[in-house]
């Protein structure tokens, strides 16, 4: 079936137009009177909550957008109503009359209903809370196990639905880390790679997502007891046969054997996907640990005050890329680089040429020295670069330093930490990076606010060791 059979074909169109902001405030307004369980939404109240909640939105729409309104209505309410009218023309509501007292109530199709979720998740992303779908897969099948009661398929068809969700989570995890990835490669500044990733990335995708995945609702813990549950299921005829007479009364099969094989193919798709999901799991380890390590190198590649030949030329390397991601041109750069080198002719004195009788030579011919290619110069020094970082900041130097702070101590606070100079500084930030690790001692809660220690203002975090939370 085409979108558009089912969605009207303008219905996009608002969130593309000059009134776009107020067009989006009006959908999150109407998503939370769908949240307050309003099932009657009179028209009237819409557009007074409207005007109240966002008058100067409301003042600066353009009414030009539409050819059949009067140019010269610029009345506050008969802008709202304008806003209104063109959700309704785009499809997002519809107005009904009611016959009792012939009030306007605003009524959402389904497929308007879907969207608004959708934006109001989009909106609220970084307040949602993690949805443990792993254990609760576990303990909803565990417990019909025991209990075998007329809930069992119910059961099964939520462990399937789940399982869909997990993996699309797990999709969704990989794609964000890349989006990190890549961003890493357009931002030129200390400040911004420290806050991506302590205030997005950490926030919204490694406490959200993955570190979830690899503590309380680990799949490596749950995997083979759900497996086992649903081996059992699958291999039991009595369980089968259940399950089977439970399906025929809960969904629209057309036989028995019709119904049994739909509960087989969930049964499958639920082992199939948690012996794949390891693998996914591992990849998704390898691109946070890289994007980490990426991180704290380009970091360290940032703050290096290198006064040589080469330091003035990563420089310059690194104002080059910078204007490139930003898409300007690269002229300028090059023309000052032409401006600065003088090119002059250049001779030698050979023990010969300073006795007598005088003999002048001339230099031989030969090929000039190739030039290497400037982005394959910028490839070599980085790696270089990062290489040296790789074996001057190694894990068990970072946990050295971390035993060390801890002393004899349980528990340490970010701002107890000695940092007499930079280079403590980044064995700091890498620690913290290493607390998800497994062979690591302690761990790494988040607490409100920041903290200032030695002149660096920092999240305030409190460290733990890890058999004293046990």
């Amino acid at each position: 079936m085409s979108l558009f059979t089912i969605l009207p074909s303008n219905f996009f169109s608002i969130l593309a137009s000059k009134n776009k902001e107020i067009y989006a405030e009006a959908l999150l307004l109407l998503q939370k009177s769908l949240e307050s369980n309003d099932l009657l939404i009179r028209r009237s109240d819409f557009v007074r909550t409207l005007k109240d909640k966002y008058s100067d939105l409301i003042l600066q729409v353009d009414l030009s957008e539409d050819e059949n309104e009067d140019a010269e209505q610029r009345d506050f309410s008969d802008k709202a109503s304008f806003v209104v009218r063109r959700l309704e023309e785009t499809g997002w509501i519809d107005v009904e009359i009611s016959q009792e007292n012939f009030e306007e109530y605003i009524a959402l199709p389904s497929y308007s209903i879907s969207f608004l979720t959708l934006l109001n998740d989009l909106v609220t992303d970084h307040n949602a809370e993690y949805v443990s779908l792993v254990h609760a897969t576990y303990s909803e099948l565990k417990q019909e196990d025991e209990a075998r009661d007329e809930f069992m398929y119910a059961t099964l068809v939520r462990a399937f639905e789940n399982t869909k969700k997990l993996r699309t989570e797990l999709i969704t995890l990989a794609h964000s880390i890349r989006i990190f990835q890549n961003r890493l490669g357009k931002v030129f500044s200390t400040n911004n790679i420290l806050e991506d990733y302590f205030d997005l990335y950490k926030t919204r995708v490694s406490d959200r997502y993955y570190h979830p995945l690899k503590t309380f609702d680990s799949v490596a813990k749950f995997k083979r007891p759900i497996l086992s549950i649903l081996q059992n299921w699958l291999y039991s005829e009595e369980i089968r046969k259940q399950l089977t007479t439970q399906a025929l009364m809960w969904t629209r099969a057309k036989d028995a054997q019709a119904a049994e094989q739909d509960i087989i193919s969930k049964i499958n798709f639920i082992s199939d996907m948690y012996e794949q999901l390891g693998s996914t799991i591992s990849e998704i380890d390898r691109k946070h640990q890289d994007y980490t390590k990426a991180s704290a190198n380009k970091i360290l590649y940032l703050n290096r005050a290198d006064k040589t030949i080469k330091g003035h030329l990563d420089y310059i390397f690194k104002v080059y890329a910078e204007k490139l991601s930003k898409g300007d041109t690269v002229s300028p750069i090059l023309n000052t680089l032409r401006d600065t080198f003088t090119m002059v002719p250049q001779g030698f004195i050979t023990p010969e040429a300073i006795t007598i009788p005088i003999v002048r030579k001339l230099r031989d011919e030969s090929l000039p020295l190739s030039i290497s290619e400037f982005e394959l110069a910028d490839d070599v020094l980085i790696e270089s670069f990062i290489e040296e970082a790789r074996n001057q900041f190694s894990t068990d130097r970072v946990l050295d330093f971390m035993d060390l702070a801890f002393d004899d101590d349980s528990e340490l606070h970010i701002s107890e930490i000695s940092l007499p100079n930079f280079e403590a500084f980044m064995l700091l930030i890498l620690a913290t990076i290493e607390s998800g690790s497994d062979e690591c001692f302690y761990t790494v809660e988040r607490e409100e606010g920041s903290v200032s220690n030695y002149g660096y203002r920092m999240p305030s975090l409190r460290f733990i060791r890890k058999e004293v939370e046990a």
